[in-house]
């Protein structure tokens, strides 16, 4: 059987990239022929941010995508996930898409929110009188600082601290204060997730994460449906309220850029790989988010820095801004996935930006001990641990031991093969499953490749085996490592059985 191409595949080798990848869409890589070119090249997931584009935009680009996949019969999954902005502060509308500020000069940030900005003022969405002379604010992840001058009746006057361009919609962080009256859902944020609902997306995240009562709004407001709800971790609340973010979330993202701009640089780093050791301990899908190779929005090659996670010493303290983005060591900490954000979206290098990413969390992952990786996480699971988390943890060990050549995961919403997903097996693993929308949510999880069978569900696992040689993933003689469940005895969806099963060959 000749091998069947996949974008999962990096180019020149016949390895599967584990690591997954979010590419944001925007103007620069919007319509049919983008997206195709997108799903071609590797893309794991489609996010839109509502904050940032239309309904009728975000429609267009969904319909597009999945028009495309039904077209090609495509063996891919691609997930869509839409992003809602929650209770972040932003700066209003602008007369040009961004405008210049210069050191030294005075700017306002006005409390009326229909006022149309320029480069002496910008709207700002929170309107409450807060800030008082001599506070520090920071824009768009840290990009632009500003000193509190004087306080006037509607709004604030301050100095811009360096020079920048300020752009629409920005995030607007104000580090010595904490805004505990914004809405975790605010109305707008209500008819955004109506809309996506409607359209059937995968995964919804709402920025500015503060507590478990922010998951527990968003969470409700999504009723009975399906849609997996990620947590962003964006602040300082965020992150110190982060263990009890996670039990309740179906996953995380963490923005490093904006909350750099809140806290220690040095606070985040630590900190991003506690939140990622956390989330891979409960099996949770986590994101590394902001700016990851930010250069590539203008020059078609990254600077070293953003590939190798080196820091770039910058003027001001909270402008860390993530562009020196340590992509290589987020894959080595365990992350599940990386978001390319204006990259993909403005950017003028929409797909070098996706194919260095994906080169350099390759190269990441081949210098990264999977077996120690195993060893660390079975030690730190707590004890006694679940029938099917026994079944999954044994698959990967049993699989090195016999040398398979795949894992397959029967799994009917995916929690088995995320739970095989968690011990980071070194070879690839299959999730199979018969409902679509878990095939795509699958594709969130490190080292998962998801097939969704339309067939009968007697026939799932040798048609798992024929798709899986079909990719070259394996070939007649070589053993698959098989994980499946029976309703008998055990509750629903509990994995009990796991099976070795010699690749045949198929005609």
């Amino acid at each position: 059987m000749a091998p069947t191409s996949h974008p999962a595949y990096i180019q020149g080798t016949a390895d599967v990239l584990r690591t997954k990848i979010v590419c944001t869409i925007g103007p620069a890589s919007a319509g049919i022929e983008n997206i195709g070119r997108l799903v071609e090249s590797g893309m794991n997931v489609c996010r839109l941010n509502l904050t940032h584009c239309t309904h009728e935009f975000a429609a267009s680009v969904i319909h597009d995508l999945r028009t495309y996949l039904l077209q090609k019969k495509h063996t891919a999954e691609v997930a869509v996930w839409v992003d809602i902005n929650g209770p972040k502060v932003r700066t209003g509308r602008l007369k040009e898409p961004s405008v210049y500020l210069k050191a030294g000069d005075d700017f306002l940030f006005v409390n009326d929110p229909n006022v149309v900005g320029d480069n002496t003022r910008v709207a700002s969405t929170y309107s409450k009188e807060l800030m008082k002379p001599g506070d520090l604010l920071y824009v768009d992840d840290g990009l632009l600082s500003f000193t509190v001058l004087e306080r006037l009746e509607d709004a604030i006057r301050c100095r811009v601290e360096n020079s920048g361009w300020l752009g629409e919609n920005k995030g607007i962080n104000i580090p010595a204060y904490v805004i505990e009256d914004l809405p975790a859902v605010s109305p707008k944020d209500a008819a955004d997730i109506d809309f996506a609902l409607s359209l059937d997306v995968d995964f919804l995240s709402v920025s500015c994460i503060r507590n478990i009562d922010d998951v527990e709004e968003a969470r409700l407001l999504l009723g009975n449906s399906k849609v997996k709800l990620l947590a962003k971790v964006e602040n300082k609340r965020g992150m110190d309220n982060f263990e009890s973010i996670l039990k309740l979330a179906d996953g995380v993202v963490i923005d490093r850029g904006y909350l750099g701009a809140e806290v220690d640089i040095e606070e985040v780093t630590m900190a991003q790989k506690r939140m990622i050791a956390r989330a891979n301990v409960l099996g949770k899908s986590v994101l590394i988010a902001n700016q990851m190779l930010e250069s590539m929005k203008n020059f078609p090659r990254p600077t070293r820095s953003e590939a190798a996670g080196e820091k770039r010493k910058r003027i001001f303290r909270r402008s860390f801004n993530v562009r020196g983005e340590d992509i290589a060591n987020a894959v080595m900490d365990g992350a599940d996935g990386l978001v390319l954000s204006a990259e993909t979206a403005t950017g003028s290098y929409v797909f070098e930006a996706l194919s260095i990413m994906r080169k350099v969390a390759y190269k990441a992952e081949l210098n990264t001990n999977y077996t120690d990786f195993q060893v660390r996480m079975t030690r730190s699971i707590p004890k006694p641990i679940g029938v099917s988390e026994s079944i999954a943890s044994s698959a990967v060990v049993a699989a090195r031991q016999v040398n398979a050549a795949i894992i397959i995961c029967v799994t009917e919403y995916g929690g088995t093969a995320r739970l095989v997903a968690k011990y980071r097996p070194q070879i690839p693993v299959i999730a199979a499953t018969l409902v679509k929308q878990t095939a795509r949510q699958l594709a969130t999880t490190f080292g998962l490749v998801p097939y969704h069978h339309t067939d009968d569900a007697e026939n799932v696992i040798p048609e798992t085996v024929r798709f899986a040689a079909s990719l070259g993933l394996c070939k007649p003689g070589d053993i698959a490592v098989i994980t499946s469940g029976q309703s008998i005895g055990f509750l629903e969806g509990t994995t009990t059985k796991m099976q070795l099963y010699t690749v045949p060959a198929f005609q």
